[in-house]
């Protein structure tokens, strides 16, 4: 959200800048029009279609306030239609900027009921009409002739108009917007002035639920002070370990484990867990487990509130696997007397260790995907257990997927 604000900072300052170099341009261009060459015309033009692109995001700024503004202070008692009489943009921007503009109210207003403003349709209001009388015929659009449309059945239920008008003054623009009682001396009933110098951003407002500035920023505060420097993963991953010497592929072993994770820095920018868990196997066996990792975030210094963040991580762990399984892990053949004796129902068992390397997915800290390599360093020459990667002497014999949810 911060970012969000020092962008529309910098939106605002670059619409500024290039539109008092256009002012100056446009009246040098005016003032020595007859030794104008083509090239001064076609800077003026570009920088005049550049304007105009800032200039569109500057008014949507300004017609996000003034709805919020009826949000929170309509000006009206109760829903009431309102014709949208005239929108006007500066002079040399076209009738484009203007479509653009009534077509953003209009998505506006439809989306903020609590405005009180209900957009109406009056077909007559901006055509020509003409009205005679005993001092004389008068041709003026419908919305300027009311006692007309009045007498003539036009105005469809409204008895409103909505003015709205941009102005360009030094290197602001200015909404003048004014909504009228639809009768002969047309008086105001609402008015205001908003400007790109006063008026707050729009910031991460949507058309759905418009916000001020000091509601986004507490927003933002809320978020950062509810999260815990402390949260508790439940991990699902499986293991897969890489094919031995007699291509017998070991069965993948699944592991469910849970801990807590902390933040060791208020940006998450480094954590630390520690976790433990179990897996069973019917037939095979089953097994424990305890693992500690330490995280860096790779995407950025700061953890996002808006998008994923991908961490890479290093870990230690320790696992024990008893039962029919823990031959797998065998770097020697079973003796005789180990197999009857696992016959007669005694448990095999073995332990070892594994260094883990792997990247892991967050999404706004509640839920990961990762994927992990392991090296296990006690086990070599098992004939079940092979290799997937080796880099000098190190040999990473597992690969592992991982789901995490946290709380």
């Amino acid at each position: 959200m911060a970012v969000a604000a020092m962008t529309a900072a910098r939106r605002r300052a670059g619409a500024s800048a290039a539109l008092g170099a256009f002012l100056v341009s446009a009246t040098a261009l005016a003032g020595a029009d007859a030794s104008a060459t083509d090239a001064e015309r076609l800077q003026v033009e570009t920088l005049r279609a550049e304007i105009a692109s800032q200039l569109q995001l500057q008014a949507y700024d300004l017609v996000d306030e003034l709805v919020y503004g009826w949000t929170q202070r309509p000006p009206f008692g109760e829903p009431t239609p309102v014709l949208l009489a005239d929108v006007s943009v500066p002079v040399g921007f076209g009738s484009g900027l203007q479509a653009l503009l009534e077509n953003h109210f209009a998505s506006v207003i439809l989306k903020n009921a609590r405005s009180s403003v209900v957009l109406a349709h009056c077909p007559m209001c901006t055509q020509l009409v003409v009205h005679s009388g005993a001092r004389g015929t008068v041709v003026a659009r419908g919305i300027d002739a009311p006692e007309t449309l009045a007498a003539a059945g036009g105005l469809s239920g409204s008895r409103h108009a909505l003015f709205l008008d941009f102005e360009v003054e030094g290197s602001a623009l200015v909404l003048r917007a004014r909504i009228t009682s639809l009768e002969k001396s047309l008086p105001i009933v609402f008015a205001r002035t908003l400007s790109t110098s006063t008026a707050s951003p729009a910031l991460l407002r949507s058309p759905e639920r418009l916000k001020s500035a000091d509601e986004a920023r507490q927003e933002y505060l809320d978020a950062l002070q509810g999260r815990s420097p402390l949260s508790f993963p439940i991990r699902l991953g499986v293991r897969i370990y890489g094919r031995g010497n007699n291509q017998v592929l070991a069965p993948p072993f699944p592991w469910l484990s849970g801990g807590v994770e902390a933040a060791l820095t208020q940006a998450r920018a480094w954590t630390a867990s520690f976790l433990v868990g179990g897996n069973w196997m019917p037939g095979l066996g089953y097994g424990l487990m305890g693992q500690a990792r330490l995280n860096r975030l790779l995407t950025g210094e700061v953890a996002s509130l808006t998008r994923p963040d991908l961490y890479a991580f290093v870990g230690l762990a320790v696992l024990s696997i008893s039962g029919n399984a823990a031959l797998t892990f065998r770097s020697d053949i079973p003796t005789l007397a180990e197999l009857q004796a696992a016959a007669l129902g005694t448990e095999l068992h073995t332990a070892f260790g594994a260094v883990q390397l792997g990247l892991e997915l967050r999404a706004k800290n509640r839920v990961g995907v990762g994927a992990m390599v392991e090296w296990l360093p006690t086990i070599t020459g098992a004939p079940m257990i092979g290799d997937y990667w080796s880099l000098g002497p190190i040999h990473f014999q597992s690969f592992g997927a991982e789901v995490t949810f946290c709380f």
